[in-house]
């Protein structure tokens, strides 16, 4: 009876140690996973390198962090990288792991470095916008492969502490290291609810959001022209209502009040001259043109009765 005791106590120990390795063993595969598919889906959307140092998928409490998440310059720009990301938070709904949509309750995006150089032609963030309109096209280019990874919900995609600096952009005085413009916070929802979204299409709605967020507190900052050519490819973009998501907040309304202080100055500068005067119309126009076509692309650029 004793050997038994043993042999079944033995036989126990033994089933847990199994248990143990086995979610040992599988959360490591499933952060090695995790970590392909965020790689290969941002290399796949914006055809940069896209790495990542690590991901912490916490099974037992569904929380998960992603570190060193690094989007990389296209070839011929000498800057540090695109895009950086600081950290990340991650709540998982553990039911939905083993089904064909993975729901996030809530994602937060924290401390994003963006590089914008205009040392290339075209510059580093024209040759992003050009392949992300490539990817929503869904136009193959030599380096894609099959779009890897599960189908994604974010109820909740919170994008904060964002920071865009630029580089090699003559007439700005600006070192690559200085700030130019901070956005304190973003917030999407019902991201892959009304349309399927993989890994890369969230990577894209990243990126696109942070940019388009970035015209609109760079006015007066970021140079005329390369908000221009930022309000040109986010245009080409599919847009957020498009997509069935929600911007909390009023995205545009820094843009706005930024045109409704320029209509006021204009009611003074019409008085001016008629050289100054077309100046003024002109900058006037620039500025209603880039907040119609940020407006645009989160969904609040038509009118009601517009189709």
């Amino acid at each position: 009876m004793k050997k038994l005791l043993i042999a079944l106590l033995v036989l126990v120990v033994l089933v847990i140690g199994l248990v143990v390795a086995a979610v040992v063993i599988g959360a490591s595969q499933i952060d090695r996973i995790a970590k392909e598919v965020i790689e290969r889906g941002g290399t796949y959307a914006m055809q940069v390198d896209t790495t990542v140092e690590g991901v912490d998928i916490q099974l037992m409490s569904g929380n998960a962090t992603i570190t060193g998440l690094n989007i990389a310059n296209p070839a011929g720009f000498d800057t540090a990288h695109f895009m950086k990301l600081g950290s990340s938070s991650a709540s998982v709904d553990l039911n939905s792991v083993n089904t064909d949509k993975i729901i996030f309750p809530e994602i937060k995006l924290s401390g994003i470095d963006v590089i914008l150089d205009k040392g290339g032609n075209p510059s580093n963030y024209n040759t992003i916008l050009n392949s992300l309109k490539r990817f929503e096209s869904g136009e193959k280019t030599p380096h894609d492969s099959s779009e890897p990874g599960k189908s994604v919900i974010i109820r909740s995609l919170v994008i904060e502490d964002v920071n865009v600096r630029l580089a090699n952009m003559p007439g700005v005085s600006l070192a690559v290291g200085d700030v130019a413009v901070n956005i304190p916070q973003i917030e999407l929802q019902n991201i892959g609810e009304k349309q399927s979204m993989k890994p890369a299409d969230v990577i894209n709605l990243v990126v696109k959001t942070v940019l388009a967020a970035a015209v609109e507190a760079g006015g007066g900052i970021i140079p005329g022209d390369v908000l221009g050519d930022l309000t040109s490819g986010l245009n080409s973009l599919e847009s957020l209502q498009d997509l069935g998501i929600t911007a909390v907040g009023d995205i545009g309304k820094a843009i706005e009040e930024q045109l409704g202080g320029l209509s006021e100055q204009m009611d003074d500068l019409k008085q001016v001259g008629d050289d100054l005067k077309k100046q003024a119309e002109d900058a006037a126009k620039s500025v209603e043109d880039t907040a119609n076509k940020v407006k645009d692309l989160f969904g609040g650029g038509k009118k009601d009765d517009e189709p």
